[in-house]
């Protein structure tokens, strides 16, 4: 792995809302700052940072345009001049502009990191492998949640985190950790 100028950081969905009581239970609780590791590490390159956040159409929605919680969390807020992708769906690539600036700024390969795993990481990292973007996924700077399925069996947030990663990796994406990163710069 070679990370470089050519590299984008993808942050998904690192908003407010990630703190209401419907998120508890999220695995990784260092996840947060692993991300702020990641875009300490872009910023001082100077290197591509994208924020995503989604906007539900869900009036009731923590994650929804109206409510206080849909702003970015303090931590890692979006600097001036760093692009902000703003979505309605879990997939970042759908209905925004994200293909095209990653490719005008050059960039060809992505690292992707945020909330949660099974949602909106996943669609997004599923995506760019399509569009052909060489895609990572930093697994200590991402986040699941439990999954109660049909049966009524609760999945933990790990299990989840755990499953999901596996699912993804080698096929949509290489998974790495915060380590294989610091290795690679």
């Amino acid at each position: 792995m070679e990370l470089d100028a050519t590299t984008g950081l993808v942050i998904i969905d690192v908003q407010q809302a990630i703190d209401e009581p419907e998120w508890d239970g999220k695995n990784n609780p260092d996840y947060q700052t692993r991300i702020l590791d990641l875009l300490t590490l872009w910023r001082a390159r100077n290197w591509p940072v994208f924020h995503i956040k989604h906007n539900s159409k869900n009036p009731l929605s923590a994650f929804h345009p109206d409510a206080e919680t849909n702003e970015f969390k303090r931590e890692t807020r979006p600097l001036p001049g760093e692009a902000i992708i703003e979505k309605e769906v879990n997939c970042a690539f759908i209905g925004t502009g994200l293909g095209s600036m990653l490719r005008m700024d050059g960039c060809e390969k992505i690292i992707v990191c945020g909330v949660v795993t099974h949602h909106s990481v996943d669609a997004t990292v599923r995506h760019a492998a399509c569009l052909g973007f060489k895609t990572y996924l930093a697994s200590d700077a991402c986040t699941a949640v439990p999954v109660t399925d049909k049966t009524g069996k609760v999945w933990s947030g790990d299990e989840v985190h755990n499953l999901s990663l596996a699912v993804l990796d080698g096929e949509y994406c290489q998974v790495i950790t915060m380590q294989d990163i610091f290795k690679a710069i």
